[in-house]
């Protein structure tokens, strides 16, 4: 009896102190939940922080690039009027012509607010503001004198002002304009609001919640524009102190922090908050975006107090079960004391199976284990193979699309933009108020039109929208064809691409003189625009019978090629000459051929390599994807150039196809 009150109580004591340690786990797990939930919380709005960061370089890079791009057409052209002096340059940059041309070039890019012509001396020669300019100096102004003292040729970037005339902040670029002969005769100024950067900053910033604030900083740490917009902040120098000791751009020009440091915005008031900043790859800018620390553990904070709940509804139903638990086990002895005689007669051959048991369990889940774990470690490799195996061949076809049809996106774009143009600015739209002029002489309509001054005017003024309707008609019809073929060939090449996986390609039967033309006219918008004599010399009637699609992509990469390194040349006279023939061996030579930038010995063995490019934007997919169609064809694609600034020429040959010119399917015009 006395043994059996002792493991009574051991019993009441064991239950107890499982009950503790339970109660401890549930406590413990709470405040590890609760801090692996703030860390995780922490990570995530790390992320999103960076890949926003991420995401407002690449959108700042790009207004840069279209800045830059307009100050390099305004260059081109005062570069091509080859002025001697500052007096010619005066003159020119002076004319109303010039100030149209201005207005032209910033037209197509809302965010850039003015350009300018400047002379050596800080007057403004001609403006987009107005024509004639406000008589302004800007030889006080930071891109100027900056410019000057640094002696700086390329783009400088300066600092954002608050402007004379409008009122509104602008950050200006400039670049110096030389004669001939190296001398400094002016300047040429682009002006980029600020406000309008504030403004997108806004979209996304409210999204992001109160406390949040996103700002673009020039490398010197100059604050050039901010979301919310503090004009007394625009301009000055910023400094964003890590636990007050250092900055974090200098710190870690692209990363994500938690700093504890004074506030400007909140009259210096110390502020926990997380911190994103991320340096702009081509450009001395680099952008931050910051939040409070209520922001980004707003959802901890929810989330700890349904933590804490659960603990402490755990622990009620874990106190009920105690209790429960001690209850039962008073009854348990009880019957335990009446069995115990009979349980000692069993207990022997009891004790001796379940050790039996026990061993054979042991033996069995040990080898369930071992071939489980062989099972998962096979299924992990054989998943990893194919994972490898499918990427590596996808990751071809993808760069090939995507380079492509980024091509033939250029034409889509040139024809959306002259059909958005023609619109725009149609006088067909002032046919409404001439509808509502006659609906309000429906009474005496043909006395209004006989006799009436204004009434005598609409036949001639209906003949005339006749006439611009016509001729706007045969413009957008036109452009329309051209688009249509354009999105033709991106499904054409879409439809290849995803043939790769394992079906041959389809051969047909073309005219290679008008696949080559038809596949020049989704650039030859732009060829004009950029004044390049084209010289076609195709050997008439010359049939081919293989992929047309290839044959497509290979002369489109060819051609866009060749304008990028004409236009980069900056030669006088930009020239392309296309030629076609079969040879006497049968063989197909197609030859593209310019005068622009050429290519250096070194780079020619490399020139065909996947990833290799000399572009600053260029992936380095399109000469690689076109050299392997060109073998898919069974033929080749070779590159020829005496050197830097001679120019190049690309040889396509393709094998003989036994076709002629009456092998032409019905339709095909030859």
């Amino acid at each position: 009896m006395l043994v059996t009150n002792q493991n009574r109580h051991s019993d009441s004591r064991l239950i107890l102190g499982v009950g503790l340690t339970l109660a401890v786990i549930i406590i413990a797990s709470t405040i590890i939940s609760a801090f692996s939930l703030r860390e995780s919380s922490r990570a995530e709005w790390s992320q999103e922080m960076s890949n926003l960061t991420l995401a407002l370089a690449e959108n700042a890079s790009q207004t840069f690039f279209s800045a830059e791009v307009a100050l390099d057409s305004i260059e081109d052209v005062l570069r091509l009027e080859k002025l001697k002096n500052q007096v010619e340059y005066e003159k020119f940059a002076s004319s109303e012509q010039q100030f149209w041309g201005l207005k032209e070039k910033i037209s197509t890019n809302p965010i850039i607010e003015v350009a300018s012509f400047v002379s050596n001396t800080g007057e403004v020669l001609n403006s987009t503001r107005a024509f004639p300019p406000q008589e302004l100096n800007v030889a006080d102004r930071d891109y100027f004198k900056q410019t000057n003292a640094e002696k700086i040729t390329s783009t400088y970037y300066g600092k954002p002002i608050k402007t004379r005339a409008q009122g509104s902040w602008v950050f200006y670029l400039s670049r110096k304009l030389f004669n001939d002969e190296g001398k400094f005769i002016g300047m040429i100024v682009v002006g980029v609001s600020a406000e309008l950067f504030s403004k997108f900053y806004e979209r996304i910033g409210n999204n992001m919640g109160n406390g949040a604030s996103i700002s673009l900083f020039r490398k010197d740490n100059t604050l050039m524009t901010r979301w919310p917009f503090e004009p007394n902040l625009i301009g000055t120098t910023q400094t964003i102190q890590a636990n007050g000791t250092q900055s974090v751009e200098k710190q870690r020009p692209q990363g994500v922090e938690i700093i504890s440091s004074p506030r400007l915005t909140q009259g210096n008031l110390t502020t926990t908050r997380m911190v994103a900043t991320r340096q702009l790859e081509r450009y001395p800018f680099f952008v931050t975006s910051v939040i409070t620390e209520n922001l980004y553990l707003a959802n901890w904070v929810k989330s700890v107090r349904w933590i804490w709940a659960t603990a402490a509804f755990s622990m009620s139903l874990l106190a009920i079960s105690i209790v429960l638990l001690l209850k039962a086990n008073r009854k348990i002895n009880q019957e335990l004391r009446e069995r115990t005689q009979a349980q000692q007669d069993l207990s022997l051959a009891h004790e001796e199976l379940e050790q039996r048991v026990i061993d054979r369990t042991q033996e069995l889940t040990r080898e369930i284990a071992e071939r489980r774990a062989t099972q998962e470690e096979l299924s992990r490799v054989n998943a990893h193979i194919a994972d490898v195996s499918h990427r590596a061949g996808m990751a071809e076809v993808a760069n090939s699309v995507l380079h492509n049809i980024g091509n033939v996106l250029n034409s889509v774009n040139v024809s959306v933009s002259v059909i958005r143009k023609q619109l725009r600015s149609t006088p067909l739209n002032k046919l409404p108020p001439t509808v509502e002029m006659l609906k309000g002489h429906e009474a005496d309509l043909a006395s209004y039109l006989t006799s009436d001054e204004k009434g005598k005017l609409f036949p001639r003024f209906l003949e005339m929208l006749s006439e611009q309707w016509q001729t706007e008609h045969a413009t957008l019809v036109s452009e329309a064809n051209q688009l249509h073929e354009s999105v033709q060939h991106i499904n054409d090449i879409i439809n290849k691409q995803q043939s790769l996986s394992g079906q041959l390609g389809v051969h047909e039967i073309f005219d290679v003189a008008e696949l080559i033309r038809s596949t020049f006219s989704f650039h030859e918008s732009s060829f004009t625009r950029s004044n390049i004599k084209i010289i076609f010399d195709l050997e008439h009637k010359l049939i081919w019978n293989g992929d047309r699609s290839k044959f497509t992509q290979i002369m489109l990469n060819l051609i866009v090629n060749a304008e990028e390194s004409l236009v980069a040349s900056g030669n006088s006279a930009l020239q392309l000459q296309i030629s076609s023939h079969r040879r006497q061996d049968g063989q197909l030579d197609i030859k593209v051929q310019d005068n622009g930038c050429g290519i250096s010995s070194e780079i020619m063995p490399k020139l065909f390599s996947y990833g290799f490019t000399t572009k600053p934007t260029g992936h380095g997919f399109g000469l690689h994807a076109s050299a392997l169609a060109a073998q898919d064809m069974g033929g080749s694609l070779q590159a020829f150039s005496d050197g830097v600034g001679l120019g190049a020429t690309f040889v396509l040959n393709v094998p003989p196809s036994d076709v002629t010119s009456a092998s032409l399917p019905p339709g095909v015009c030859t």
